[in-house]
């Protein structure tokens, strides 16, 4: 399927006044070899964040460790990822993005190295946190890349649709290759293997990358200083704060305080960059009023938790009451991975045909309202009738909307801002993801005191929230949506 963008693209640069850089103007093979490696990175992110998900409970045990201790693992690299994105974005914009890419792989295969190697909790959760701002680094700038390597309308959203499929498949598949490195060898092979795969990419991207230019103009203009502060500190506060509320609940001052004051930092923020050139600016405000673009945004706020939510809940459930193995875990969600291929390689193309605010509509209410099935999913023998349907049609419904929404963004800016939009999606949807796990966790925690398992109710309680949230996400792109503006191609 790769190929096609490069037949579409010869076609159309024949026929339009579209603009050659050093990316389009290179042979379709490269290209086609560009695309495989900018996918697999985003599959590598999304990898490290899921996989170490099915890891937490024996690091918990191998550190003798409390479970709001090892659940940083994933908090400090979500927090450092979410934070620095659009700093990323910015610098990939404003410089040369290859660099800024391979730099991000080379961080993330070195220290995922070292973290197999670590005996320390705190080292390891230190090493996961400086993970994230490698990842931060390779999303906007292979975005920014790609974009510059498929200029047409046509080849851009299939090469960006490929990209974003390439998340959602890294985030289903990570639950099973997680269980079964986890089960037949040890943790530290889930992230050893990121590290197997990023150092050889990083190495060829020196090579397979061409070097590029970006817009004279962007040379010239400063970075934001004072914004990369606020928004970066405004975030790190929201993440911490979201991650103790679970435990220390949500009216303590170990949670109001940081929350309050990342609020304030962020309105700050969004003053700061009202004072600013557009050119200056961290995030232009007129990005903000580009058509659909605060409905999108949404979207990806939302999304990440239905494909994230339904494992880390029933695989701290699964434990419990019917005494299953990480490798069992990994493969009863394994309806999900599938499902995730089957969308990621072969319904891109017809996803992208439908209108967009229908695809949207639809795709989130197939996500929300099929959660109702793990909402009675309570026994075992409800697997198959109840569990496995629920799974294929979350899936299919999330990734649909993360596909739609994801192509929708890139292809509303103009190219000088792909990168910076780039990571407004990414940071919507890790600030999304950390908000949305907080409260799914809350929910399991508080209703556990007086229903503790393997009693059904807090998972059922917690899949009631990502059936609310499903029919939330629909109401606003139905109301707020506009069809005059398309995303597909």
């Amino acid at each position: 399927m790769s190929s096609t963008p490069d037949k579409l693209e010869d076609e159309q640069l024949a026929t339009t006044d579209i603009p050659t850089n050093e990316l389009s103007a290179t042979s379709s093979v490269r290209k086609a070899c560009l695309l495989f490696v900018f996918c697999f990175a985003l599959f590598l992110d999304a990898f490290i964040t899921s996989g170490m998900i099915i890891c937490l409970d024996t690091i918990a045990t191998e550190f003798i460790q409390p479970p709001n201790i090892t659940s940083w693992l994933v908090t400090g690299y979500s927090l450092t990822f979410g934070s620095f994105l659009l700093l990323a974005g910015r610098i990939s914009d404003m410089y040369r993005p290859k660099y800024v890419f391979i730099a991000g792989m080379f961080t993330i295969g070195v220290f995922s190295i070292g973290a197999g190697f670590v005996h320390s909790i705190i080292g390891l959760i230190v090493i996961r946190a400086i993970q994230g701002i490698g990842a931060a680094m390779t999303i906007p700038s292979a975005t920014l890349m790609l974009t510059q390597a498929y200029p047409t309308p046509m080849a851009k959203g299939i090469a960006l649709t490929l990209f974003a499929a390439a998340g959602t498949l890294g985030i289903c598949m990570a639950f099973v290759i997680g269980g079964a490195l986890v089960q037949f060898a040890t943790w530290r092979w889930v992230v050893w293997i990121v590290a197997v795969v990023s150092l050889p990419l990083a190495a060829i991207s020196t090579i397979l990358i061409p070097k590029t230019e970006n817009d004279p103009a962007a040379k010239n203009q400063k970075l934001d200083v004072p914004g990369v502060f606020a928004f970066t500190a405004s975030i790190i506060l929201l993440i911490f704060a979201l991650s103790q509320a679970p435990s220390f609940g949500w009216g303590t001052a170990r949670v109001l305080a940081p929350l309050i004051i990342s609020g304030a930092l962020f309105l700050a923020f969004l003053y700061w960059q009202t004072r600013l050139p557009e050119d200056t600016a961290l995030v232009p405000p007129n990005m903000w009023f580009i058509p659909n673009f605060l409905v999108l945004v949404f979207v990806s706020f939302c999304t990440q938790i239905y494909l994230t939510g339904p494992i880390l809940i029933l695989s701290e459930y699964w434990p419990v009451a019917y005494r299953w193995s990480p490798l069992t875990i990994g493969l009863h969600a394994l309806p999900m991975g599938i499902t995730s291929v089957i969308v990621c390689t072969i319904l891109p193309y017809f996803i992208l045909q439908l209108p967009p605010r229908l695809g949207l509509v639809a795709s989130n209410l197939i996500a929300g309202s099929f959660s109702i099935l793990l909402v009675y999913s309570s026994t075992r023998e409800r697997y198959w009738s109840f569990t496995v349907p629920s799974m294929i049609l979350i899936t299919l419904g999330s990734t649909s909307a993360y596909i739609i929404s994801n192509v929708g963004i890139i292809s509303s800016v103009p190219p000088s801002k792909v990168g910076v939009a780039a990571a407004i999606f990414s940071a919507a949807q890790q600030a999304g993801g950390a908000i949305n796990i907080a409260i799914v966790t809350t929910i399991l925690v508080q209703v556990q005191e007086h229903h503790p398992y393997p009693s059904y109710e807090a998972p059922s309680s917690a899949f009631w929230y990502l059936v609310g949230l499903g029919f939330a996400q629909t109401v606003m792109v139905a109301v707020f949506f506009r069809p005059k503006v398309s995303v597909a191609p």
